[in-house]
């Protein structure tokens, strides 16, 4: 399986550079004579080129930096035609081009995104003239602005690189989220999203296949780090087989996400019969860098994956309860326990069973443990063209000994009835994330065209 986490932006580095034929004065052009000769200039600007290249290792890891081009050329601002070619042998790799001084004219023929590294004229100008001809461009006025860029040109890709699995009854709208996306083609057209769909059934053979001694090492380790069980141990197990199924059938049909009916799969019997439930799988699936949401929530998956990228974390999903005008209750039984961030430590938890029989493995996550209480709540709306966003903190977790557990008690920055009002033009389930995310989510949504209703 390639998690999208997982890709680079492939970067082209272009250095342009003005070198001129003889010394002459003017409006646009005084100084020294003897620094102003085209053996000098071009000198000048070889040195700068070498310099521009160790500015490059500062780049952040998500990115890939294909080969810098040196792009000389004279004052009749015509590049020859090698250095086109030059930018040719690549340009099927090619993301973004980073113009990293002197604009290189007819840049824009190859339809690239281009991102203008500098502090002054160049950043402002070239990027405008990109856009009022439909490319995209960005300028960055120094390298931690070009690293901000680039991270949300990533983000971007690999959204477009995710592909969802989703196991369905085939119900439209589903039973218990009339407020779902529906037309898969919308996300697919505008970000880049694909969603394949089939029968929650089809899961089930391939579980059967696994092999007991793989899922019995994953269920040990669960245990073992486990703080405290409650959960039925031997039919924990099956929840395993769960996921590890999830996992074989992703692969079969090259996703990298995942979601999963749970109303129709709940009334088929067949987690009754087989003594699982699927919430575990969300919670493992997640911790890896997989965006994994219940109930076949396209608006939540949508969410889930532009937060998650953005965030380098994973996100919890809940449904929202009004409690006060300043408490929002969030509660379903999917914390994960890289909640901090994919690369921090993972915090304590708790195995309990979300059935009353026993079975059903759920995992148990007092957020108090995290590193910051703010956090961010987002959804998309149902045409997939807006998303809500609202912030708050933490203010106390609870567990129940069954069902969806745990609660978590929100107090949000904004009035909790207003809130509640808003999300009728979203539906209900709330993505969370540890932060206040607002100030990139806007950005992110201009990148990528979709509108931020704040709440």
């Amino acid at each position: 399986m390639i998690k999208a986490i997982n890709i680079k932006l492939n970067v082209k580095p272009v250095v342009g550079n003005l070198v001129h034929s003889e010394f002459w004065e003017g409006p646009c052009r005084a100084g020294k004579k003897e620094e102003m000769m085209p053996e000098v200039e071009l000198a000048e600007a070889k040195a700068d080129f070498e310099r521009k290249k160790k500015e490059l290792e500062k780049l952040i890891p998500q990115v890939n930096v294909l080969e810098p081009l040196f792009v000389p050329y004279y004052e009749s601002f015509v590049v020859e035609n090698k250095y086109y070619k030059e930018i040719e042998k690549d340009l099927h790799e090619v993301d973004v081009f980073v113009n990293m001084n002197w604009r290189i004219p007819k840049l824009e023929r190859f339809k690239k995104t281009i991102v203008v590294l500098s502090n002054g004229v160049e950043g402002c100008d070239l990027p405008a003239y990109c856009r009022s001809i439909g490319l995209e461009a960005y300028n960055a006025v120094n390298i931690e602005d070009l690293n901000d860029i680039l991270f949300k040109l990533w983000v971007k890709k690999a959204v477009a690189n995710t592909r969802a699995l989703v196991l369905t009854a085939g119900e439209m709208p589903t039973f218990g989220l009339l407020s779902n996306i529906r037309d898969t083609e919308i996300i697919r057209r505008k970000y880049g999203i694909e969603i394949v769909k089939q029968p929650f059934t089809k899961i089930f053979e391939i579980m059967d296949t696994i092999d007991d001694k793989e899922a019995e090492v994953i269920k040990q380790s669960l245990l073992k780090d486990s703080q405290k069980n409650t959960v039925n141990t031997d039919y924990l197990i099956n929840d395993i087989k769960y996921y590890l199924a999830a996992k074989k059938m992703m692969e079969d049909y090259g996703c990298n996400a995942f979601s999963t009916s749970c109303h129709e799969l709940c009334t088929s019997k067949i987690p009754q019969q087989r003594k699982f439930v699927p919430c575990i799988t969300h919670s493992l699936l997640k911790d890896e860098g997989i965006p994994s949401a219940c109930e076949e929530d396209l608006n939540a998956l949508l969410a889930m994956t532009i937060m998650s990228y953005l965030a380098q974390r994973p996100v919890f999903m809940g449904n929202p309860f009004y409690e006060t005008d300043e408490v929002l209750m969030l509660h379903h039984a999917v914390p994960s326990l890289c909640m901090n961030g994919f690369c921090a430590p993972k915090v304590s938890y708790e195995v309990w069973s979300f059935t009353g029989q026993g079975f059903g493995g759920k995992i148990q996550v007092d957020f108090a443990q995290n590193d910051s209480d703010k956090v961010t709540l987002g959804r998309f709306n149902p045409l997939g063209n807006k998303m809500i966003v609202t912030t708050g903190e933490v203010i106390r977790s609870e567990f129940i000994t069954t069902y969806c557990s745990p609660q978590y008690y929100i107090k949000l920055d904004k009035n909790v009835k207003d809130f509640m009002h808003a999300l009728a033009e979203f539906g209900h389930h709330q993505c969370l994330i540890f932060g206040d995310f607002s100030k990139q989510l806007k950005e992110i949504a201009q990148m990528m065209d979709f509108a931020i209703v704040e709440a």
